[in-house]
């Protein structure tokens, strides 16, 4: 991001020259210079989104004109194409940035002080709660070698779910982080939180990697290669394409609609159903611990990650080799899952 490398390589004298009339984009660059990337674990995502959705249309313009009714309409335009997730990022992002400059003296007044989240496209959405049952697993594993799909996304797709992983984060893969023989990925900052992660190989991930590895380019060094340019990886939003394409589809997986990182969610819900501890379990996902345990306890809980995960392996291992997903649990005991019969993967009982 070449915007983003010019405001780290420039010292603050060069960025903040521009007297007391500064613009948007002027000012905006001493914020990010001093506040964005010393406070952000992944500065690159905010300034994306203000590259993308600010700075063209305000960017030229003198900070201290900036009005309340011109920022709307730059949150109406995403709203208006059905991005009220990304309108309220926006937003969040920009009150961020006013405050910091009225606090700095650049500006006078935040025109947006008063504003709040919800009064831009009203309250955000309640949180996905959607997790696979162990019918739907069987489904969704057994579905993905009946429907046109590459062997990359096949086996990633199968590889988020038993490693409880962002689909980011596999596709963002490359070939040395994984130790076979240690059975060891060594995902180093590599992920959303950037603390150091590594994440025991169960044996169905093992099975995953070496599908993926066999199926990738010898001389990519991605593990979820491109199929036109096997030097760049995979683009994050393959996985989400081809599950969307299999789930919308008349003669498709027929099962309610879920999303790659329902995976992960499934995994982390089934690693609880297993008695996994949870500081284990919150290890395996890469989040911090609670409390001061973040703080004091910095065990790397390798040992107990692998019982873990070996024994989330093995339910899923038994889930699968069932004959039908009628033999299985779907959401209750005795409750079985109705698939429409055009469904690819629909069985008689």
């Amino acid at each position: 991001m070449i915007w983003l490398e010019q405001v780290k390589a420039a010292s603050l004298g060069e960025l903040d020259n521009f007297g007391d009339e500064g613009t948007v984009e002027q000012v905006m660059k001493v914020w990010v210079k001093l506040s964005l990337l010393i406070s952000r674990r992944r500065p690159e995502i905010a300034v994306s989104s203000l590259l993308k959705h600010v700075l063209p249309g305000i960017g030229s313009q003198p900070l201290k004109n900036l009005t309340r009714l011109r920022l709307n309409r730059l949150y109406n335009i995403l709203i208006a194409e059905g991005k009220k997730e990304e309108a309220r990022r926006v937003f969040a992002l920009t009150k961020q940035f006013l405050a910091w400059a009225e606090m700095q003296g650049y500006l006078d007044h935040s025109p947006i002080a008063s504003m709040k989240k919800r009064d831009v496209a009203g309250r955000a959405s309640p949180p996905r709660s959607r997790q696979l049952s162990d019918a739907e697993i069987w489904v969704f594993w057994h579905g993905l070698d009946n429907w046109a799909l590459s062997e990359q996304a096949r086996w990633a797709l199968r590889l988020c779910l038993v490693s409880a992983r962002r689909p980011d984060e596999i596709v963002q893969a490359q070939k040395a982080e994984f130790d076979l023989q240690l059975e060891l990925w060594k995902q180093g900052t590599r992920n959303k939180s950037q603390r150091e992660h590594v994440l025991p190989i169960s044996p169905l991930m093992h099975q995953c990697i070496e599908a993926l590895l066999q199926a990738a380019d010898p001389d990519s060094p991605w593990l979820v290669p491109a199929p036109r340019d096997p030097q760049q990886p995979l683009s994050k939003g393959a996985l989400n394409q081809a599950l969307r394409r299999m789930i919308r589809a008349p003669r498709g997986l027929g099962l309610e609609t879920f999303t790659p990182r329902d995976l992960r969610r499934t995994a982390r819900s089934k690693l609880s159903a297993l008695d996994t501890p949870n500081d284990v379990a919150r290890k395996i996902m890469n989040h911090a611990l609670e409390g001061i345990d973040r703080v004091y306890d910095t065990h790397d809980y390798l040992s107990q990650m692998r019982i873990a995960m070996n024994r989330f392996s093995a339910a899923v291992e038994q889930i699968i080799a069932c004959e039908s997903y009628h033999q299985l649990q779907h959401r209750y005991e005795g409750e079985t899952l109705l698939l429409d019969e055009r469904a690819i993967m629909a069985m008689a009982r």
